[in-house]
């Protein structure tokens, strides 16, 4: 898989980062790349499709593409968390508070 300078992490400052898919097949690996560049301390070996289900999600955002839907979905992965967007972006950050709160 080649990369173009679009597909390059766009940081925000802090622990965030926004970055760019093409197509909805690369979606996983956006995803995967950017909780990598955020998560520190990195999260424990386990593999997405613990947290969300890979093939449903690249399948939500091709049925978009093709039907020309607004699509945003937010999960959690670990410490972070992670919105795609049909747009094509991705973007996540680390926040602890918001996916685990306090009672």
């Amino acid at each position: 898989m080649s990369r173009s300078d679009d597909e390059l992490p766009i940081t925000d400052g802090g622990a965030s980062v926004r970055m760019q898919y093409e197509e909805p097949t690369a979606i996983v690996d956006t995803v995967v790349r950017g909780v990598e560049a955020v998560d520190e301390p990195p999260a424990p070996d386990r593999p997405l499709y613990d947290w969300i289900e890979p093939e449903a999600m690249v399948d939500l955002f091709a049925h978009a593409a093709a039907k020309g839907g607004d699509v945003r979905l937010e999960f959690a992965v670990g410490d972070c968390t992670v919105v795609v967007t049909s747009a094509g972006t991705v973007a996540v950050r680390d926040d602890p508070a918001r996916i685990c709160p306090t009672e």
